[in-house]
């Protein structure tokens, strides 16, 4: 008996120290090592240092040059600003010939300037401005309309001072002949200086935003939009092609949603309706299905961050949806308006309030992502069908 019990206190003590040492080591186990907290905390450090790159760096190396403006008037006019600009060293405006005001005023409906400038002869200047392409460059342009008052006052006055010189320095017999030279100088300096330069809206803002911020303030929660609608198909759905289907009804449904709440309940995006729906279903549908199209390829996380990536840290950023494109450093301008963001806000805003604009490029933009992800999603499916079939033989 004493033998038996010795022996049972004993595997009892064994099993009570093997278990000690399981538990031991499960919670050594559940501890990660210093080296991991540290590696993790710099790899989070340098991930919120991208995030914040990404979303400041082309604000400050935007830089107010280079933007398209209509400029029309007499030949000899027009080449003495041109040169006056160069003179002053000011790149801020890129020169587009108009032979006509109305040629300049088409050419912004067009989308093809920001604005115009136009020279007549015996006329003040005249600008034209659209708010409705860019606050920022109707500013701009409004500045320029200030300084030429500024040009056209100092002529006047320096025309009247000369004048008075003149009047002042003759005598004599001469005395009549600079009386009545003064009298015309001064009727010339009067006529310069009520000269002012107009300044004509040729394509301004909605009612429902007055302020020019509309389509601006849209642009990010269309990007989430694209990214939320990707993620749930792709992390919630099993099956290539019901993912696919997925994204799709959500494009429609979103995108119908959006074109209600942007377009008829707050007024922020004017448009034709089914016009707008299309773009918002569109910018929807292009990024979920990239991000389905990589999540067949790889795995639905790696589409998630991918499409992430690509589209809020990359796309966003560069999309010229508050300041024009062409304020952004060397080939970026051209580069955002080649991704899914920068397209979409140029679609918006041609559809809003630049009809006569061409649409055709933002069009091929959006669907060009779309087939990507489709075409993505093809090979990712053929290569996990032909696994399947591997395995099964």
């Amino acid at each position: 008996m004493n033998n038996e019990t010795t022996t049972a206190v004993t595997a009892e003590s064994v099993t009570a120290a093997e278990t000690s040492a399981a538990e031991t080591s499960t919670a050594t186990a559940e501890r990660s090592s210093w080296l991991t907290v540290i590696t993790t905390s710099l790899l989070a450090s340098l991930l919120v240092a991208v995030v914040i790159l990404a979303f400041t760096w082309p604000t400050k190396t935007m830089e107010a040059k280079n933007l398209p403006v209509s400029i029309a008037g007499p030949e000899v006019t027009v080449s003495q600003f041109e040169q006056s600009l160069k003179d002053k060293g000011i790149e801020t405006f890129e020169l587009k010939q108009a032979s006509s005001r109305e040629e300049a005023e088409q050419q912004i409906k067009q989308r093809e300037t920001y604005g115009a400038i136009v020279f007549t002869k015996g006329a003040a200047p005249e600008v034209l401005t659209a708010p409705a392409a860019n606050t920022a460059a109707t500013q701009m342009l409004n500045n320029v309309a200030t300084q030429l008052n500024a040009q056209i006052q100092q002529k006047a006055l320096t025309a009247k001072t000369e004048a008075l010189t003149q009047a002042v320095q003759a005598g004599g017999e001469q005395g009549a002949q600079a009386a009545a030279q003064l009298e015309q100088m001064k009727a010339q300096a009067e006529q310069a200086s009520a000269m002012e330069v107009k300044t004509t809206v040729v394509v301004p803002l909605s009612e429902g935003d007055s302020s020019g911020s509309g389509i601006a303030i849209s642009a990010f929660p269309l990007v989430i939009g694209g990214i939320l609608g990707g993620s749930f198909s792709a992390l919630r759905v099993n099956g290539t092609w019901r993912r696919f289907a997925t994204a799709t009804l959500y494009a429609v449904i979103g995108g119908a949603l959006t074109a209600l709440i942007l377009n008829v309940w707050f007024g922020l995006v004017p448009g034709d309706f089914a016009t707008l729906w299309a773009a918002f279903g569109a910018t929807y549908l292009a990024t979920a299905s990239f991000i389905v199209g990589v999540s067949a390829l790889s795995s639905p996380l790696a589409g998630l961050g991918l499409g992430a990536v690509v589209t809020m840290f990359i796309g966003n950023p560069i999309s010229g949806a508050s300041m024009p494109s062409a304020f952004l450093p060397g080939a970026w301008g051209q580069i955002g308006q080649m991704m899914v963001p920068g397209a979409s806000s140029t679609l918006l805003r041609s559809i809003a309030y630049f009809p006569e604009a061409s649409t055709s490029g933002q069009w091929l933009v959006l669907g060009s992502w779309i087939a990507f992800g489709l075409l993505t999603g093809v090979i990712g499916w053929a290569v996990k069908e032909r696994r399947t079939a591997k395995v099964e033989a």
